[in-house]
């Protein structure tokens, strides 16, 4: 198979699927993974994907798409941890706290141990996982139905059961901000799981690494009206901070 064959097969599985995972690929194609990341490299120099560890993602990801939980772990790590360390700060011990699903909310998971006699809502299994033996945090799963490769609870059992819920503080994930100051999402499905978040909380705590700003979200959850503190990275556009202002939520720039 010449390069211009491979590359053409690659930029259709990027447009299809969104992403590409070298070693499964190499193995589908019964190519060798070393020819699969030299073609990548083409493809990112001339626009059609961005390199992750272990693969690639299409450079515009469209409004409906939802990249898997591990790929989304891989981009923007330095920027999500800045994010995390300036959203721990706002957490004080005995606090009630929700956490939504997502890299940059699991991010801030992994410094809660820093903090005393917590209690956690998650419906991100992976969160769930990394506080379950925590002896200071109090944990407390939705339930509902898991999703594959994105490793969240959803359903109507989730909305439910967080409409009963009182909470100090939500810390609430994007897909997408938009420059009007809407939050976007790709997954329609978890819409009603973030407005509940949103309404159970005395603070709303949004994290965003400001690639999030530069996408499209497909349905909107609400606007940063509804957020007391929007967290994240220097990179900010200056709409974004315009808007902040105008809804009268305290802008962070992590550094």
């Amino acid at each position: 198979m010449i390069g211009d064959e491979r590359r053409a097969i690659l930029i259709n599985k990027l447009r299809q699927d969104g992403y590409i995972q070298v070693t499964g690929l190499a193995k589908e194609l019964d190519i060798s993974s070393a020819t699969i990341r030299r073609d990548l490299t083409v493809l990112e120099k001339e626009g059609y994907c961005m390199r992750t560890r272990g693969g690639a993602v299409r450079s515009s990801q469209g409004t409906t798409l939802e990249l898997p939980y591990e790929l989304k772990k891989q981009k923007f790590i330095t920027e999500k941890d800045a994010i995390a360390r300036e959203a721990v700060k706002l957490i004080e011990n005995g606090d009630t706290l929700i956490m939504d699903s997502g890299s940059t909310i699991y991010a801030l998971a992994r410094l809660l141990t820093e903090k005393q006699r917590l209690t956690v809502v998650t419906n991100d299994l992976q969160i769930a996982i990394l506080l379950a033996n925590h002896p200071n945090i109090h944990l407390i799963c939705t339930g509902g139905i898991a999703r594959p490769h994105v490793f969240t609870l959803q359903g109507t059992e989730v909305v439910d059961f967080i409409k009963t819920l009182r909470v100090d503080k939500t810390f609430l994930g994007a897909d997408a901000i938009h420059a009007d100051g809407s939050i976007g999402n790709v997954n329609i499905e978890e819409v009603a799981i973030k407005q509940a978040m949103i309404k159970a909380a005395s603070s709303v705590i949004l994290l965003a690494d400001s690639s999030k700003f530069a996408v499209k979200g497909f349905a909107e959850v609400g606007t940063l009206k509804e957020v007391d503190f929007l967290i994240t990275d220097a990179n900010c556009p200056s709409d974004i901070k315009s808007k902040s202002k105008e809804f009268s939520t305290k802008l962070i720039l992590a550094k």
